[in-house]
């Protein structure tokens, strides 16, 4: 009887797909695979009772969670959720997990862009969500939580959006923070456009039933934009509640019922950006470490500072001054290197001026200054043990160390994690002054073109932390991990492991925070298959991932233009020449030969540019610019003709359109094998956006072109013969506007998927053409990819997306065995599932499958029912 019931629910009923979950059949599980990490990520929370266990919550849309220290990861959201902008598929992003003392499994977060509020009883493994938590929250976003360490009953609650570091900021107009960009954040004559309350309320809740009711405790008097940095209980005296804000530290004796504000407590500022606690159990006592802002002061045509680290052993009644020798020197500071960022972030986004003007005002470097720097913690086990991060990326101030070190309860301070090419070249005497090692003591393992590529790393991070024993740190650098087991003495990247030493195949962690592209396979290669990835060029897989893990599937990475010379950029789509194998093209979407078309003759070790399509300076500033090239498709006849589509809406979810005054979207031919090209959009809908162009492989003569559309602008199905130069629209079964997709199956069927969000389920979906007659087989408003497979036509899949506005109950990915009679959902394991860019089916390997995905990489499953 189970039985039956099981195979009942894995057949979908689409007509019950927006009122009914649907659960993914057990029999196709997906497995993340390529490199670990590749993307920002600004959240790492260990277990506070687990040493083992951590959490990471990357800027992509991901959550995951390691229970090895971070050799291994798994998502920690729901693949089987609803629509992503709904956040019922878990904590996207995870923010700010706190976790019972009485009970390891029992936890509550919340995420970075809302004020959700999750629940686990596995130890962060699954969470769910609690809405009538959120109303009594007042929407206002939750920046720290925390319960009582004696009875995880009572929790608390603080709200703000400090820890946000790529949007929340300090200026010199607005030194206790303000909520924008940092392209308009700190910019003269831009402030005007930031919104400095963003929604936010100056809160402190209290609960006393493990987080089901909040009451409002906030400070009575307390500045009402103040953000709550972070909340701690005392260990002993668990009615002593301590909050810091950035409007001063806060402590109550009773619970929570009233608060006394430490004024004159020898900070020089009370904006408290960062907090931590050190608890000795065998005293009793606290200890407080704090960073107060770090502003700069003009004084004539140079600057002077104040604030920065202190240091409490009174519960926060007064404080101490613990710079020590952390501020840089003038040696330092005149790095052409560190000028740039001086300037530029430090002083000018500060002072709200250009890096120009900037340096017009304030021309005479100061004789030291202090890196603001913006996170302090602690080691659990060692009070004389801290980390302060020196975030240079995101943050207002300058490079030249970036995660400081004190092994002496801040008496001294070094930097602590070393890399580029300063450290032993121009600035080493000045370091060694200072008896802070130069040592370069970084393995950056799979991104190994970043050592020494800088006078010193060209990006910081944003966090750091200790686990609960204190035997490693993890910190956020750039796009990956580090993990320290030695106190900070050495750093090693450990987001993917190499197959066999110096070969250059990785496996990845499972924490992958890459947006990912095409998939491209070729019938006359057996043994990979290219997979395009923004901000990470092109990797191949390889076939020894099991020397790694069992079943692991490795990678390896083509540079372009080559290994000795790796430029960071992002493929959309590549192509592999009809003729030769080894001749490929690729196109690029943004960063390095953005609108260049680059070719290799050698299987992807060489590339070099043929054509360029279009010059990114005359749409603006390119630094950030991102119009995608997508569905480069070379005529099987004529090799030297080549097509491709620049959208300027994508069916798919993957990052925006951001081309300045770009306007040539459409269908793009060249005819001189990619050294210059034409637009060959007569025929097409003038508003319409090409989603995707396709030949026919019977009549090699025919591309295909699908146009997405709406109710009020029609798309559609466009064939263009290539005696012709017209495109000629495609009869479609009456009501289809938009069609997203084109596959042509082996047994010479046409497929297409179609629909839009507002529309019928008469109307979108999946059809197929046979014999001229057109058969809708997924009966629903929308999807958005389809394939088969080579070697069995009856084998189909299909994407249906999230929907940015209506919640989709169901999206993710279907499987069909009998030709689209029956079908299942098959995302397990894929946590974002209905976010697809790509799916394919291998064209060798029976019942593997892959797909790429807005930011969790790229996904490969074996499906146990095809054999």
């Amino acid at each position: 009887m189970v039985t039956s019931l099981l195979i009942a629910q894995d057949k979908v009923d689409f007509s019950k797909l927006d009122s009914k979950r649907i659960e993914s059949t057990p029999t196709v599980k997906w497995e993340q695979f390529g490199p670990g990490g590749s993307g920002n990520n600004y959240h790492i929370y260990w277990h506070p009772t687990d040493p083992n266990t951590v959490y990471q919550g990357p800027n992509m849309g991901n959550s995951y969670r390691s229970t090895d220290k971070g050799e291994t990861y798994e998502g920690i959201m729901d693949p089987d959720g609803p629509s992503y902008k709904t956040r019922r598929r878990g904590p996207v992003e995870i923010y700010a997990p706190e976790f019972s003392r009485q009970d390891e499994n029992f936890g509550i977060c919340t995420i970075e862009d809302a004020n959700f509020i999750y629940f686990t009883s596995d130890k962060g493994k699954t969470w769910k969500i609690n809405d009538l938590v959120r109303a009594q929250l007042e929407n206002i976003h939750i920046n720290t939580i925390k319960v009582d360490p004696t009875d995880d009953n009572i929790w608390y609650l603080g709200s703000g959006n400090i820890r946000d570091s790529n949007h929340f900021f300090h200026t010199y107009k607005h030194p206790h923070g303000v909520f924008g960009s940092k392209k308009k954040v700190g910019v003269a004559g831009q402030n005007k456009d930031v919104n400095s309350n963003y929604g936010h309320q100056a809160r402190i809740w209290k609960s006393t039933d493990k987080g089901q009711t909040w009451k409002n405790i906030t400070p009575k008097g307390i500045e009402t934009k103040a953000q709550i940095t972070r909340i701690f209980v005392h260990p002993d005296q668990p009615q002593t509640v301590f909050a810091g804000t950035t409007y001063g530290f806060y402590k109550s004796e009773n619970g929570g019922k009233s608060w006394k504000k430490k004024v004159k407590n020898g900070m020089d500022n009370d904006i408290i950006r960062s907090m931590d606690m050190y608890y000795d159990a065998s005293s009793k006592k606290v200890i407080f470490y704090a960073i107060d802002l770090v502003k700069y002061i003009p004084n004539g045509n140079t600057i002077t500072y104040n604030g920065g680290i202190y240091k409490s052993e009174d519960e926060g009644e007064s404080w101490v001054n613990i710079n020590s020798n952390m501020p840089i020197n003038k040696a330092i500071l005149k790095n052409p290197s560190i000028q740039k960022g001086y300037y530029k972030f430090a002083l000018g986004k500060w002072f709200g001026v250009t890096a120009k003007e900037a340096k017009e005002l304030y021309p005479k470097a100061p004789n030291e200054l202090m890196h603001s720097v913006s996170m302090i913690r602690v080691n659990p086990v060692n009070p004389n043990h801290l980390l302060v991060i020196n975030n240079y990326k995101s943050q207002f101030t300058f490079p030249g160390g970036m995660l400081w070190r004190s092994d002496d309860g801040g008496k001294h301070w070094y930097v602590t994690l070393r890399n580029g090419k300063d450290w032993n070249g121009r600035d080493k005497a000045h370091w060694e002054a200072r008896n802070n090692p130069t040592k370069i003591n970084v393995d950056w393992i799979g991104q190994d073109e970043w050592e020494e590529r800088d006078p010193y790393d060209r990006k910081a991070g944003a966090v750091a932390e200790f686990n609960s024993d204190g035997s490693t740190i993890m910190y956020q650098v750039a796009k990956v991990v580090c993990v320290s087991n030695d106190n900070g003495d050495t750093w090693l990247e450990n987001d993917e492991k190499e197959t066999k030493a110096g070969n250059h195949h990785w496996v990845g962690a499972g924490n992958s925070n890459l947006p990912g592209e095409e998939i491209v396979q070729d019938e006359r290669i057996k043994d990979h298959i290219y997979l395009c990835a923004g901000e990470n060029s092109i990797f191949k897989t390889t076939n020894d991932g099991d020397l790694v893990r069992k079943g692991a599937q490795a990678v390896y990475k083509i540079s372009i233009p080559n290994k000795e010379n790796p430029k960071e950029c992002s493929v959309g789509s590549m192509a592999i020449d009809p003729k030769d194998v080894n001749h490929m093209y690729a196109l690029h979407f943004r960063q390095a030969y953005f609108g260049q078309l680059m070719e290799t003759k050698d299987g992807g070790q060489n590339w070099a540019p043929k054509g360029r399509i279009f010059e990114p300076t005359d749409f603006g500033n390119p630094l950030n610019m991102i119009i995608h090239q997508s569905h480069l498709r070379i005529d099987p006849v004529e090799t030297e003709h080549l097509y491709f589509v620049i959208p300027k809406k994508r069916v798919v979810h993957n990052v925006k359109f951001k081309g300045g005054k770009f306007k040539d979207f459409g269908i793009y031919r060249s005819q001189d094998g990619g050294k210059t090209f034409d637009i060959i959009n007569q025929g097409l809908p003038k508003n319409g956006h090409v989603q995707k162009i396709e030949f026919d492989p019977e009549n090699k003569s025919d591309l295909y072109a699908a146009v997405m559309g709406t109710t009020k602008q029609e798309g559609g199905l466009f064939l263009l013969n290539k005696k012709k130069s017209i495109w000629e629209k495609v009869d479609l079964p009456k009501g289809i506007v938009s069609v997203h997709d084109i596959h042509f199956s082996k047994d010479n069927k046409m497929y297409i998927t179609a629909g839009t969000f507002d529309g019928s389920n008469k109307h979108g979906g999946l059809w197929v053409r046979t014999k001229g007659q057109w058969k809708q087989i997924i009966p629903y408003k929308f999807a958005s990819l389809v394939t088969t497979a080579k070697y069995n036509s009856n084998i189909i899949l299909a994407a249906i997306p999230s929907d940015d506005t209506m919640g989709m109950m169901n999206p993710g990915i279907y499987r069909s065995l009998d030709a689209g009679k029956t079908w299942k959902k098959i995302n397990t394991g894929n946590i974002q599932s209905d976010r697809i860019n790509a799916l394919e089916i291998d064209y060798h390997k029976k019942g593997v499958y892959y797909c790429s995905t807005y930011g969790a990489g790229y996904y490969i499953a074996k499906d146990e029912e095809v054999k």
